[in-house]
């Protein structure tokens, strides 16, 4: 029950995580993290963070189109993240087959310019504005019930725009409206949502902020904690992961699928020579 990999290129200067200015490094980012084990590659050219301003619409298009239209054209899988209509048109006639909203789709606009596309649409659960932090240790009596409750009501909302259920992809909105301990509660309660819809649920858990106030680290220090976040995701069916460091996350979870009896190791198997460490001798 591994998650699928979806692979992080963000094209936006601002961000923490910035693997490109777009063009041939952002093509070049993408394909090594497909040879690393992704199925999606995810681009964004818009920061969530507060601290950073608004992209306009046409000068986020213009930076993600010809990236888009590249990767799509060598077959790759490309959604973007944005949360714009006009953006989401613009990719997805260039080649892009999910839309990854993370603003909880107030807009009507985005479900329209989504309709009658055939592509994807992550529908992110965020009651809270778009590039504001909401946090409230009362907000939710129940945070996995409420979200789940939520993801019901948006679910019938979407399909009565055109957009059917089976072309959604749910995302919980790890810390997006909730504090530390809340997102904790909704990854340990994935087997609940995944009881409750049959949809893919994509899980955005790479280098985020429950993972420094746990381990008191900033982001660039969280792959770690995000390895580790990981294996709630395996505890539950059709999964997407959502991650910067695609080849630690393959590679972590190989093992945990040897560890876990998922995969066996073949009696005979012994290490690649050309794995060996590079001064000749066996590795300790």
């Amino acid at each position: 029950m591994n998650p699928r990999l979806m692979g992080i290129v963000n094209l936006n200067p601002d961000s923490f995580s910035t693997h490109g200015d777009g063009g041939d490094d952002a093509v070049a980012d993408a394909l090594r993290l497909v040879e690393a084990g992704a199925e999606v590659i995810d681009l964004g050219a818009q920061s969530a963070s507060p601290s950073t301003p608004v992209v306009p619409a046409d000068e986020e298009l213009a930076v993600l189109r010809p990236v888009v239209a590249t990767l799509a054209a060598r077959g790759i899988t490309v959604s973007v993240d944005t949360y714009k209509p006009a953006v989401a048109a613009g990719v997805i006639a260039a080649g892009a087959t999910i839309v990854n909203d993370y603003s909880g789709t107030d807009d009507e606009a985005m479900l329209e310019a989504v309709a009658d596309t055939g592509a994807q649409f992550v529908l992110t659960h965020n009651i809270g504005p778009v590039k504001q932090r909401l946090t409230d240790p009362d907000l939710y009596e129940d945070v996995v019930v409420e979200v789940g409750d939520w993801f019901a009501r948006q679910l019938e909302r979407l399909a009565a725009h055109g957009v059917a259920p089976e072309r959604v992809v749910l995302d919980p909105g790890i810390d997006l409206s909730k504090t530390p301990a809340q997102t904790v509660a909704v990854l340990t309660g994935l087997p609940a949502l995944r009881a409750r819809f049959d949809n893919p649920l994509l899980v955005a858990i790479s280098r985020k902020d429950f993972i420094g106030t746990i381990a008191r680290v900033l982001p660039h220090e969280r792959l770690p904690g995000t390895l580790a976040a990981l294996v709630p995701l395996v505890r539950v069916a059709d999964t997407i992961a959502r991650v910067h460091d695609v080849a630690a996350a393959r590679q972590f979870l190989d093992v945990l699928d040897v560890l876990e009896a998922r995969r066996s190791l073949a009696r005979d198997a012994f290490l690649d020579p050309a794995l060996y460490r590079s001064d000749g001798r066996a590795s300790g």
